[in-house]
């Protein structure tokens, strides 16, 4: 690491000696540490070698110019401040080394007042180019942090927003006794189903919490038929048919479980393509909305109500046989039927 109360380091390029020496003793004076190179080669090595801050090198040397060892120097040093020592008939040497990266360009022989004026701008502007990419990557890794924690934040809202959600669903279950914990199965039924179709354990976990909340959407519908019936109105009502669409307006804030949506909102298509909302068909409807239908199918065969008597996991599993390649997918089907009548 440099010592920032250590001497800034400037290199000095030029073939000839006197022009070297007179420089390194000015330099030094003027409280710099000074090194020195005879040509490009010499230069590069001492780059390769050392820290440098500034480079003052002259555009004609034998072998490599000072033109050509710009770029190579800089590409050692990017934030390298270098200064050219030109002749009075090379101007168009010395803009072709402004557009290489060189900071200044001085006519030889050189004033060293001049000389010590165009160097301490040049670091200067070095030095402020430094701060302000510091400060830049200093930015960015603290709004990367601020927007590491405001998503964790955001996800911790989303978990707790879920849970009020699935226990609205629990409380509203409680009021149907035909429905008491119907979620509650049809979940534990989607996550037996999706670990025998061998999903891994995340979408275990999304299709577990959508089959949790896959009858949300009907907390507006009887909402909505609620405030109907209180107005005496005839309206038209909202009907089972819209409580997906519903669920995913619900669910929409929750940007961290698109696909919980995505399954709540296909839950109502068919494997024959004739379902709703989108009419998809077969493998087009995600896998957790199979199951999740699936597994909802046999929980309403299964479970008692006022109207009709619960049917036995076998008397279940035959009724649901009829619509195989109609409503269900049969690999789901399939993978039904070994879980709850537990075969191999």
């Amino acid at each position: 690491m440099t010592d920032p109360a250590a001497p800034m380091i400037v290199l000095v390029v030029d073939d000839e000696d006197a022009v070297r020496d007179a420089l390194h003793r000015y330099l030094v004076r003027s409280g710099y540490q000074a090194v020195e190179a005879g040509d490009a080669e010499q230069a590069l090595a001492r780059l390769d070698a050392i820290r440098v801050g500034a480079m003052v090198c002259d555009i004609r040397m034998p072998g490599m110019s000072g033109i050509d060892l710009l770029p190579k120097a800089l590409a050692r040093e990017p934030d390298l401040a270098v200064i050219m020592l030109t002749g009075v008939g090379e101007p168009q040497a010395a803009i072709q080394c402004l557009k290489r990266g060189a900071a200044d360009y001085l006519l030889k022989p050189v004033d060293l007042e001049e000389l010590g004026l165009a160097l301490h701008y040049a670091l200067r502007k070095r030095e402020l180019e430094i701060e302000r990419r510091e400060t830049e990557q200093w930015l960015a890794r603290e709004v990367a942090l601020k927007t590491r924690d405001l998503e964790k934040q955001k996800r911790q809202v989303e978990v707790l927003s879920l849970t009020v959600l699935r226990a609205l669903v629990d409380v509203l279950e409680t009021k149907d006794a035909a429905g008491r914990g119907h979620s509650a199965r049809v979940a534990d039924l989607s996550v037996r189903l999706a670990a025998a179709l061998g999903l891994g354990g995340g979408a275990v976990e999304t299709i577990r919490t959508a089959a949790r909340l896959h009858d949300i959407g009907h907390i507006a519908i009887r909402d909505e038929v609620l405030r109907n019936a209180s107005a005496h109105a005839v309206p038209e009502l909202v009907t089972a048919q819209d409580a997906p669409g519903l669920a995913e307006r619900i669910l929409e804030p929750l940007t961290h479980h698109a696909d919980v949506v995505d399954i709540l909102r296909l839950q109502h298509e068919r494997y024959d393509g004739r379902g709703h909302p989108e009419g998809r068909r077969g493998e087009e409807i995600p896998v957790g909305a199979r199951i999740v239908a699936a597994a909802n199918l046999y929980d309403e065969l299964t479970a008692a109500s006022p109207d009709r008597l619960a049917l036995s996991p076998a008397d279940a599993v035959e009724n649901l046989r009829a619509v195989v390649g109609l409503l269900l997918d049969p690999a789901v089907f399939a993978a039904l039927e070994r879980v709850v009548l537990e075969r191999p």
